[in-house]
């Protein structure tokens, strides 16, 4: 679904996009591409692109591979929802996962204990957290887990939360 906002003067504001998508890897790069074409449209800088869909994948990552762990995520959805406007992209990311799962709930990474043993992954709480400038967690039983990631324009004026 897309849909565009307009303001109380009628003026074009932003897009709303709705994707709901299998709950497989290989489903991700349609996100990719939306986020990437999204803040790319709303003239988000290119470092900030790259931030932005490396966060959204990372998160859409998790759903995938720990909220969906024990479900069997062929039959579960993946649900994006991404408001974007020249001054903010906004992405809410849903899961129906019957377990709460937040990567908030885990504490930063020692990245050089990372480095040293050469252990993967572990990283995503870093990435969320420094790359995008607000990031919320809720659950509700019998529904799922919502996640929802904030990046401004000007990242300056809204340092990240770390």
């Amino acid at each position: 679904m897309i849909a565009n906002t307009t303001g109380d003067d009628g003026a074009e504001r932003g897009q709303r996009f709705v994707l709901r998508l299998p709950a497989q890897t290989g489903y991700l790069a349609v996100v990719r591409e939306l986020i990437a074409a999204a803040t790319r449209e709303h003239a988000f800088p290119p470092h900030d692109v790259a931030k932005v869909v490396m966060a959204v994948d990372e998160a859409c990552v998790n759903v995938v591979e720990h909220a969906y762990a024990d479900a069997g995520s062929d039959a579960l959805p993946l649900e994006v929802v991404v408001s974007v406007d020249p001054h903010c992209l906004d992405v809410t990311i849903v899961d129906q996962a019957s377990t709460e799962f937040s990567p908030l709930d885990h504490p930063l990474p020692d990245l050089e204990h990372l480095w040293e043993s050469g252990e993967r992954g572990g990283l995503g709480v870093l990435i969320l957290r420094q790359f995008m400038d607000h990031v919320s967690h809720s659950y509700q039983p019998g529904r799922g887990n919502s996640l929802r990631l904030v990046k401004y324009v000007s990242s300056a004026q809204h340092p990240s939360p770390v």
